[in-house]
């Protein structure tokens, strides 16, 4: 049999924009991955340096590189990925992170396959800085009733290291425009509202310290989005007093305590 006629069970969606620093990296933990039944869906979001080189110069035929004429922002390329998408599992990987397990896509599937009643399924994280320093590990819940008894005071899922549903994704209305900077929040709040969720107690991904800070609009604005978040599903999450209060509390340091103060609060959540 043709191996090309062959349909992926699994979809993994890449947007980037202006990572050519990363982005190899990033594509060949992808690349090293024991389970190969994937397409790898790349949108370049017109990137104006070498990203592009970098990917056409890598001969997988798994890669499907979209390369889009203007700028269309992370939610638009997300959604345009999963309509693109053959499998019936999701994938994400930022082009700044990278895939450090070469067993992560196998062990989700696996996970997937056998437990239909969940949803989707992410796992611990290393966090280290562009020089390759590691700083921690990121550490959330791992079963469904721990995620849920705190997810309306964090989201308890690092994107990059998230398989999920994609027919589940469909019915939760995916990423949604008007959930900007907490899209992936959002979506995961809504597929919790049907099914289970999971992450597995070992990192399979290293995720990219921002070192110098966000600016006080995009992090207030950041904080007003998850605010909203947990205002919209208090009803179906435990704990929305305890939620709102934290993330009240974020608001009040960002706003007149200053970028530093909220940045040493991040690396502790």
């Amino acid at each position: 049999m043709d191996t090309n006629m062959i349909k992926p069970r699994v979809s993994i969606i890449m947007s980037t924009y202006n990572d050519g620093q990363y982005i190899q990296e990033s594509i060949e933990g992808v690349l090293r991955q024991t389970y190969a039944n994937f397409e790898f869906i790349i949108i370049d979001d017109c990137s104006t340096d070498n990203t592009e080189q970098i990917i056409t110069d890598i001969q997988d035929k798994r890669i499907q590189y979209v390369y889009n004429e203007r700028n269309k922002g992370l939610i638009t390329n997300l959604n345009k990925g999963i309509a693109i998408a053959k499998g019936e599992y999701i994938a994400r990987i930022d082009s700044d992170d990278a895939w450090i397990d070469p067993d992560k896509l196998k062990k989700q599937v696996l996970f997937l396959d056998t437990h239909p009643d969940y949803a989707l399924i992410g796992s611990d994280a290393e966090v280290y800085t562009s020089d390759g320093v590691r700083l921690y590990t990121i550490i959330h819940p791992h079963t469904d009733a721990d995620i849920r008894s705190v997810m309306l005071r964090k989201n308890c899922f690092v994107h990059s290291s998230v398989v999920f549903r994609k027919d589940v994704a469909l019915s939760s209305g995916l990423y949604a425009p008007s959930e900007k900077y907490v899209e992936d929040y959002g979506l995961w709040l809504r597929m919790g509202q049907t099914h289970k969720m999971a992450n597995v107690a070992e990192p399979s991904v290293s995720y990219l310290h921002n070192e110098t800070g966000e600016t006080q609009q995009h992090n207030l604005a950041q904080i007003q989005a998850n605010i909203r978040m947990i205002q919209t599903y208090k009803k179906t999450y435990p704990q929305f007093f305890v939620g709102m209060l934290r993330w009240r509390m974020k608001y009040l340091v960002v706003r007149f305590g200053g970028l530093g103060m909220i940045n040493r609060m991040k690396s502790h959540t």
